[in-house]
């Protein structure tokens, strides 16, 4: 079996799932507001897109991945009191001079409810 070693992760192959979850208190939701140029006087219901999809980017970052092409739908806005979990299951790992090409089914989960769902391919950097 074809794997991959990450200091974040640790031995990642085919059908390995990568999660982080992520909640945001009202005062980071302001300061996001703040430097995106939005009102941040008012906190609003729904969080912020990107603070959403945040966590499949902090785990992107652990490994030092590059994505070639990304696919997503979204069943509905998380609430700001809700927590996101991400999850990545590894789909494809295939070792090539200089990087491994990796390909990942994505979901963003709040509860027990995919709420967004997507599947992204591209590379990581020096595996």
């Amino acid at each position: 079996m074809v794997s991959v070693k990450n200091s974040q992760h640790g031995d990642i192959s085919v059908g390995t799932v990568l999660s982080w979850t992520r909640s945001y208190t009202d005062d980071e939701i302001r300061d996001f507001l703040a430097l995106t140029g939005g009102a941040s006087d008012e906190v609003p219901e729904h969080l912020p897109y990107l603070l959403v999809v945040a966590p499949l980017t902090k785990l992107g970052g652990d490994l030092d991945y590059l994505s070639g092409r990304m696919d997503w739908t979204v069943s509905r806005p998380v609430r700001r009191d809700e927590a996101v979990t991400a999850e990545l299951e590894v789909t494809r790992l295939e070792p090539t001079e200089g990087m491994t090409k990796i390909a990942f089914d994505a979901r963003l989960v709040v509860g027990d409810e995919v709420v967004s769902r997507g599947r992204s391919k591209g590379f990581i950097v020096g595996a």
